[in-house]
């Protein structure tokens, strides 16, 4: 048995969870080859994380629903037979979306902006991961959703929906209640403890993704894209 059948084995979400190791590898991936960073294994990635918000429940539904959209997008570029091998990595995406005036046209969704978009929920996520992997079994969630979401995301949003989802993250479930719910991990200090572990290298991997990929927007100039 694998190690991720014998941390959900019993339990009833095992088939809807968040696939943490998916994730991690995925990104890992990513990361490997700094030159050449690949979309499709950055998408695969966020598949799942876009579940992972999803299993928070409404607390985090609009966050959920935007990432599926910005997904759509890139995988609709990568899927066009006549501009797919422009999106086959993040450079290349950028390289083809400035020589052809494409990063601010109005009417055609720039990959470029879209992909910032995912990469500042990506800051929420390292650090979310980061600070739950930390906690006691039976600490409240909520307040550590709220710092990282001020820390990161509610930078990028207008004052309405930082105050709205402020408040709903006090809403969250205890860690040990928040893990059962999204990762699908049965009770018991042994999957608390490799939940924990679990957690900690997702935060570290995505740490590095980040780091990777805000250095190429910062050398192209792309942070500040409309």
């Amino acid at each position: 048995m694998s190690r991720k059948e014998e941390i959900k084995a019993g339990s009833e979400a095992t088939t809807k969870a968040f696939d943490i190791e998916l994730v991690c590898n995925a990104l890992q991936t990513y990361n490997e080859n700094v030159n050449a960073l690949s979309l499709d294994h950055y998408l695969i990635a966020y598949e799942e994380l876009r579940r992972f918000f999803e299993l928070l429940g409404a607390v985090f539904g609009f966050v959920a629903k935007d990432v599926d959209n910005k997904i759509e997008i890139l995988k609709g570029y990568r899927n066009d037979e006549q501009i797919k091998s422009h999106y086959e990595t993040i450079q290349s995406m950028f390289d083809y979306e400035s020589s052809n005036n494409l990063l601010k046209d109005s009417k055609r969704p720039s990959g470029s902006r879209t992909l910032l978009r995912l990469h500042r929920a990506l800051e929420f996520i390292m650090m979310f991961m980061s600070e739950l992997s930390k906690l006691e079994n039976n600490s409240a969630t909520g307040g550590v959703a709220r710092d990282c979401y001020k820390k990161s995301l509610a930078k990028y949003h207008p004052w309405y929906i930082q105050k709205t989802a402020s408040v709903a993250m006090y809403t969250l479930p205890t860690r040990q209640d928040l893990i059962a719910r999204a990762f699908g991990y049965p009770p018991g200090d042994e999957c608390m403890t490799r939940a924990s572990e679990d957690m900690a290298k997702l935060a570290r991997i995505s740490e590095c993704c980040y780091n990777i990929t805000q250095k190429l927007f910062e050398e192209r100039d792309l942070l500040t894209l409309p």
